[in-house]
């Protein structure tokens, strides 16, 4: 089919806009504080080597963080820290998302328009690219700067093999992948066999194959230099096909639960069918654009493998969990440019309408679905900051770690990091107003073991159902265990109203606040509860009673 330039403009005033949205969306809901590995991988990190020479600073480039060598992750945070002389979590996050742009720009080098599918159809896989669906990982600066920066070397790396005449290139790209995070090491099979099936002079497997055993060697080298104290166990393994499936299409698991499972594997089921038709194609015609997609969905597939067999002991969960679903965005975005080249029939109006249809109704639910996770998380990830610079104490540990807080107390002291206004609950908790609350909690007591042996699985559920879960986004609630002058804080989380319910209301959350209290390291029975509600003019809900003054429900 011939090519056309019509829709052009339309593509690039839409994707213009979206592409503007999409980053004041990651703007909004980025928190200038350190979240989870944040805080070993860039604070103590920084802490750790800011005084050592400009060769040592170089050499811990390298060092292994768990089970990754994360070089970009450590090279950002340096650049972060002398431009402005101190951390800021928030730019990290907000260049980090920037970093999609270049994978999308080599997906367009594979868009071809046609009079069928014409260049307006490419805001297609921008939507469902820089999918607004809640990922972890797009508002976690070290796994922006590791899981999503690893798209960067390896998609420039399979457009430069792709090319005879530049092939070579692409040895600097795959060495870089190499060190951006474990799954970067899978550049170098998916290389080869690009190689192979291009029918290549030996010389070139020669090379990449010598390149690829040295950089290698190199990385597994410098792994047992520091060795990760994370033991990996191969578990699940009937379900992983399943597993694998679920990976390449979590970017449809818009529902919770099983649905939302089997919704995973149907897509994931689409994106590989769409591989084995493009792979049939590809055999016939040895079409170059057709290699380049099928190479992004075999690093997509090649990743859902390894957490199919290293990351599956909690079950499909994780595996269509947030932190991933960048990943199967690629891979369903890779196979939507297959499906413009190879679908071997025309479709007709109403089923182009229903493309269009389907691709903005997981965009638009995608974004409102997580609302509440978006901000619960938000509020984690302060409470998180709070505990740790105040309380040195790890809610979630099974025993007490005196080291545990040192890295924010210190940094706060050498100016290296220190929270702003909004994030400074301790300043927000003295000047709230105090006002009774006639609470009706109720306290619910779990205890579950976790398969990890180390996290805190002992928790009191607390109910409030007087309160309910704010509507501005300039506020927040918390729960804030008091005694003397230490202020243990949780966040807090709310149900989802029901469609029906939701437009009687009109509000997207159920009225009422849960809490879970987490007291394997130390017991909470003497603390008093309170409510605080942050903003402009912060409240304080006093309850003057205890958890064993609460009405107690226990789980059958």
């Amino acid at each position: 089919m011939p090519k056309t330039t019509a829709g052009l403009t339309g593509l690039l005033i839409g994707a213009a806009l979206y592409v503007a949205w999409y980053f004041y969306y990651v703007a909004h809901y980025a928190v200038d504080i350190p979240y989870l590995d944040d805080y070993d991988a860039i604070l103590e990190y920084l802490l750790a080597f800011r005084e050592d020479t400009l060769w040592e600073k170089f050499r811990s480039i390298l060092l292994p963080h768990n089970e990754h060598i994360i070089s970009m992750t450590r090279m950002v945070s340096w650049i972060n820290y002398g431009l402005t002389g101190h951390l800021n979590i928030s730019t990290l996050i907000l260049w980090g998302n920037a970093l999609l742009l270049v994978p999308l720009a080599v997906l367009y080098a594979t868009f071809t328009p046609t009079e069928r599918y014409p260049a307006l159809y490419f805001l297609l896989v921008i939507f469902v690219f820089l999918n607004p669906q809640y990922s972890i990982t797009a508002l976690w600066a070290m796994a922006l700067w590791s899981n999503i920066w690893v798209f960067v070397p390896v998609a420039c790396c399979i457009l430069l093999i792709s090319r005879p005449q530049q092939w070579y290139w692409a040895l600097p790209f795959a060495i870089i992948a190499t060190f951006a995070n474990g799954n970067g090491l899978m550049i170098w099979p998916i290389g080869f066999l690009m190689l192979f099936f291009e029918r290549r002079p030996f010389l070139q497997w020669a090379i990449w194959a010598g390149a690829g055993v040295i950089t290698c060697g190199s990385y597994f080298y410098l792994m047992r230099q520091q060795p990760s104290e994370g033991l990996f166990l191969l578990t699940n393994l009937p379900l992983l096909p399943f597993n694998v499936l679920a990976f390449l299409g979590s970017y449809g698991a818009l529902l919770g639960g099983k649905a939302g499972q089997i919704i995973a594997v149907i897509v994931g089921t689409g994106v590989a069918t769409m591989t084995l038709i493009t792979t049939k194609n590809y055999l016939k015609t040895r079409h170059r654009t057709d290699l380049v997609l099928l190479a992004l969905v075999a690093f997509v597939a090649l990743t859902a493998l390894a957490v199919g067999l290293f990351r599956a002991e909690k079950g499909m969960s994780i595996i269509i969990g947030g932190r991933y679903r960048q990943y199967s965005s690629l891979a369903v975005a890779a196979s939507l440019l297959m499906a413009f080249r190879h679908l071997p029939f025309h479709l007709p109006h109403w089923g182009r309408v229903s493309i269009w249809g389907v691709v903005g109704l997981v965009t638009v639910l995608s974004f409102y679905r997580d609302i509440g996770l978006r901000k619960t998380t938000e509020w984690r990830t302060i409470v998180d900051y709070h505990n740790r610079l105040h309380n040195r104490l790890d809610l979630l540990a099974t025993t007490p770690n005196p080291r545990y807080g040192v890295d924010v107390v210190e940094a706060k002291q050498t100016g290296l990091y220190a929270v702003t206004a909004p994030y400074d609950l301790l300043t927000q908790l003295n000047s709230a107003t105090r006002t009774d609350l006639a609470s009706q909690a109720v306290a619910e007591r779990f205890e579950e073991k976790k398969l990890d042996g180390v996290t805190c699985g002992n928790y009191w559920l607390i109910e409030e159902p007087q309160l309910q879960f704010p509507s501005r986004d300039n506020e927040a609630i918390y729960l804030v265990l008091s005694k003397d002058n230490q202020h243990i804080i949780f966040p807090t989380a709310s149900k989802r109203n029901g469609l029906s319910a939701m437009l009687k209301q009109r509000s997207y959350f159920r009225k009422g606040l849960e809490a879970e209290v987490y007291d394997c390291v130390q017991s909470f029975d003497a603390y008093e509860i309170n409510w605080l509600k942050v903003g402009q003019k912060p409240v304080l809900y006093t309850t003057h009673s205890t958890i064993s003054q609460f009405r107690i429900r226990f789980k059958q």
